[in-house]
């Protein structure tokens, strides 16, 4: 992508230098040539600034475009991400017949990943030197713009999944839900879809504890976990998609037993028997299974009771334990010991002294 813009700089610099311009053109010619011999110089910034002023001196379209093609190259070799994004996109809007749309907005979504990669534009070029004087992180707003200008980019599925979790990271659930749920709707074929999926039924699920009326949240939470256990189920995430979708289940039993519950209480236990049953036969293998089965039992005439599974999903992951391993036993040196120079007990790691240590201890003599 590099090697294509240098190509559109150098094919602009041709342009110039043909002579295919008009007479009034001519100031803006001479500024482009020196901005084109302050890149070769390698004095990038200055050669943008150039350009930027061959593009204002102008009011031909085609030497504006060409000296924005010119002023991209030049604020890329300068490290000016967010810049170089700006004008990408002001050729995008003004200029499209003189770019290539497919490489430059690829080159947006690359931006974007440097960006969410730690990269920052120096808030002042002239203070670049100070390292903690940089520009604000500009991640969000330059993956949306790139989606917005393509949603079903080869690059879409990445983008969208960096946007979810820099979203994750500053504690915006809704707007990361929405990008999951995106590469999940749209990009089922992604390698993105995988992980998009568990994420986005374990964000559902998450966001159902916060308040969940009508429970939209974890009904869907449960639908996507079972999606995730029937399509992966060698997974390594396996075992962390079961348990939540176990407690989920449990959310959603718990949830239509309190309803019932209220019914019941009402004198409306033909209603209260509706909920019931839906936990008996949606959630047989959740916590509030015994206890819908119970009162469903003690309110209806013709319900009959069954077996309930025998296998019951965990709700927490197994954690395995292991022991830590044995450290040095021989202490050659101590912190106490005249004429010590360590503050920490010296243990031999290595052993290399282990057997001359045993020798010594067992002819009475003790190190």
């Amino acid at each position: 992508m590099k090697k294509s813009l240098l190509k559109c700089f150098f094919a602009a610099a041709a342009f110039f230098s043909a002579g295919l311009l008009h007479a009034d053109d001519s100031a803006a010619s001479a500024i482009y040539a020196e901005g084109r011999e302050l890149y070769i110089a390698g004095k990038y910034y200055d050669a943008a600034k150039k350009f930027e002023e061959c593009r204002y001196s102008s009011g031909n379209p085609t030497v504006r475009a060409n000296s924005l093609i010119a002023q991209i190259a030049a604020y890329r070799m300068c490290k000016l991400y967010y810049r170089e994004f700006k004008l990408i996109e002001e050729l995008l809007e003004r200029y499209p017949d003189h770019a290539d749309c497919k490489e430059l907005i690829a080159r947006e979504f690359e931006i974007g990943r440097l960006f969410r990669n730690g990269a920052r534009e120096p808030a002042f070029w002239v203070f670049r030197w100070i390292p903690y004087l940089v520009d604000e992180d500009r991640t969000a707003e330059v993956y949306t713009t790139a989606l917005e200008r393509a949603p079903f980019s080869e690059h879409a599925p990445a983008a969208r999944m960096q946007l979810a979790i820099f979203y994750d990271l500053e504690n915006q659930t809704l707007k990361s839900i929405g990008q999951l749920r995106e590469i999940v709707e749209k990009h089922p074929a992604a390698a993105e879809y995988k992980f998009a999926l568990l994420a986005l039924a374990n964000g559902l699920f998450e966001l159902s504890g916060r308040g969940d009326g009508d429970s939209r949240y974890i009904n869907e939470a449960v639908k996507l976990f079972r999606l995730f256990c029937d399509k992966y189920p060698d997974a390594t995430e396996i075992e962390f998609a079961r348990t939540r979708l176990a407690r989920a289940k449990d959310v959603q039993a718990a949830k239509l037993v309190e309803i019932a519950d209220f019914y019941r209480k009402s004198g409306r236990s033909d209603v209260a028997e509706r909920y019931l049953a839906q936990v008996m036969s949606t959630y047989p293998d959740s916590k509030s299974a015994a206890k819908a089965e119970k009162t469903l039992v003690n309110i209806s005439t013709d319900y009959l009771p069954g077996d309930l599974p025998a296998r019951v999903e965990p709700r927490y992951p197994d954690i395995r334990s292991y022991p830590i391993p044995p450290g040095a036993e021989v202490l050659l040196m101590s912190p106490a010991e005249k004429g010590s120079p360590y503050l920490f007990y010296i243990g031999d790691v290595k052993g290399e002294r282990l057997p001359a240590l045993l020798e010594a201890k067992e002819g009475g003599k003790s190190k």
